[in-house]
């Protein structure tokens, strides 16, 4: 491997968390983000599937077969789950700071909040905190698990799974936590650049070998996010249920003790043999059963368990 194709390795997520900074900031408020707000994840996911083909990753599972669940999941995450929740929850986020506080306190303007620079942290903070927690909840909580856990059984991390998931479970550890914070009156540019900054939560999920550095101790590198794939986690009782859960940084896991990411004797990142649920369970590709969790409600499986033995006794007559 050449010098420069090694340093690009290294440095292609890093130049692109800028570049989609910068586009985010120059598109607000345009006529095209006004007609296609959606453009901004279309150009995210070209850049990354670019990136599987170029930098191909050796333990790389096909997912050509998973990819009209996949396709359903991206469209449902995508132009569904954030409009139903924001109905749903931002009407009640604004009655109580407004009935109860007059949107004192925390609930200001946004200049009186403090600097847009400032800001710009709370935002960063407080948002993959609460994503950190969330997440690492949905891993210890046994009904949130079940909802999690088909998240949990793709088999390799590529740019066509990243938001396959159950929509409740997809909801709240990445949109909930955005609709908080956007009843507390921050500037809407503090928010948009604060974002670009969570874009590692996308970029964790790619399927080419791309390599950290000293940057997986602050961002969810996919080095880093494979772990928290592993079929098997390390055997310490601190990663019973898991680790690395930030979702768009790994600060937080250094922080509190769940940052795992072993090296060999020559300082070079150990990947997980196999990636997949921890159960055993395998990876789903019925999108309906995801969407309905399945696993979660035992009556509904027992109903798609009833539907499965018919269809097979009518093909045995």
């Amino acid at each position: 491997m050449g010098k420069f194709a090694a340093f690009s390795r290294y440095a292609v997520f890093p130049v692109l968390l800028i570049a989609f900074g910068a586009l985010t900031l120059l598109m607000r408020d345009t006529a095209v983000a006004r007609v296609f707000p959606y453009y901004y994840l279309f150009l995210l996911f070209f850049a990354m599937i670019t990136i599987e083909r170029v930098y191909a990753y050796k333990g790389a599972v096909s997912q050509r077969h998973m990819i009209w669940r996949d396709l359903m999941s991206t469209a449902v995450q995508t132009f569904i789950v954030g409009a139903v929740m924001g109905a749903i929850v931002l009407p009640v986020l604004h009655f109580f700071p407004n009935a109860f506080l007059g949107r004192r306190f925390l609930f200001a303007l946004s200049d009186k909040l403090a600097p847009l620079w400032l800001q710009v942290l709370y935002v960063f903070l407080l948002s993959s905190l609460y994503s950190y927690w969330m997440h690492r909840y949905q891993h210890y909580n046994e009904f949130l698990w079940k909802l999690h856990g088909y998240h949990h059984g793709v088999t390799s991390l590529q740019t066509t799974n990243i938001l396959v998931s159950n929509p409740l479970d997809f909801a709240l550890r990445n949109v909930l936590g955005g609709l908080l914070l956007s009843v507390v009156g921050f500037n809407p540019i503090a928010v948009v650049i604060a974002s670009s900054l969570n874009i590692y939560g996308y970029f964790s999920h790619s399927g080419g070998d791309m390599r950290g550095g000293w940057l997986s101790y602050f961002f969810n590198t996919p080095e880093v996010h494979r772990w928290h794939h592993s079929v098997a986690f390390p055997d310490e009782e601190k990663f019973r249920y898991g680790c690395n859960y930030g979702v768009g940084v790994s600060f937080w896991d250094v922080i509190f003790g769940t940052f795992y990411l072993p090296r060999d004797e020559t300082g070079l990142v150990v990947q997980p043999a196999r990636l997949g649920h921890p159960g055993g369970y395998p990876d789903e590709p019925n999108y309906l059963k995801m969407l309905l969790a399945v696993r979660a409600f035992p009556a509904i499986e027992r109903l798609f368990d009833r539907r499965r033995d018919a269809s097979s006794t009518v093909a045995a007559e």
